[in-house]
């Protein structure tokens, strides 16, 4: 894969990693409108809900990916779970390696946060951060 191939590769899956970001929150906002449907919750809160999550979870994602580099952006997907190891080609994972390790050990997310939650769901006890295939 020479360099041209590798950066169209990586802003692809980078593109990918933004967009199954943007999923995982707007499922807890799709909870949240269930809640409503359901009477759980009062049109106030989903109100105070959606916007909470326009100026935190979006912002903060968009954000995100607008100040990493696509290799570090595709790292870090890898490493909380948002993509999976064999999406991306062998050698430009080699490459990312001790990035990925980062992400999966030592990124810090807020524990209640969906992406703190994804990132146990897929990362499988001691096995050394490989994600389930």
């Amino acid at each position: 894969m020479d360099d041209r191939e590798k950066k169209k590769r990586l802003l692809y899956l980078a593109g990918q990693a933004h967009d199954r970001e943007l999923d995982l929150y707007f499922s807890e906002l799709e909870g949240r409108f269930r809640e409503w449907r359901l009477g759980t919750i009062s049109s106030t809160e989903l109100s105070d809900f959606i916007h909470e999550f326009h100026d935190g979870f979006a912002q903060a994602i968009d954000s995100t990916y607008a100040h990493l580099k696509p290799i570090e952006a595709v790292a870090r997907a890898i490493g909380v779970g948002l993509l999976k190891e064999d999406e991306v080609p062998p050698e430009i994972k080699q490459e990312l390696a001790a990035l990925i390790s980062h992400f999966r050990h030592s990124y810090k997310i807020d524990e209640a946060d969906p992406l703190a939650r994804l990132r146990r769901e897929v990362i499988r006890p001691g096995a050394e951060g490989n994600a389930k295939e």
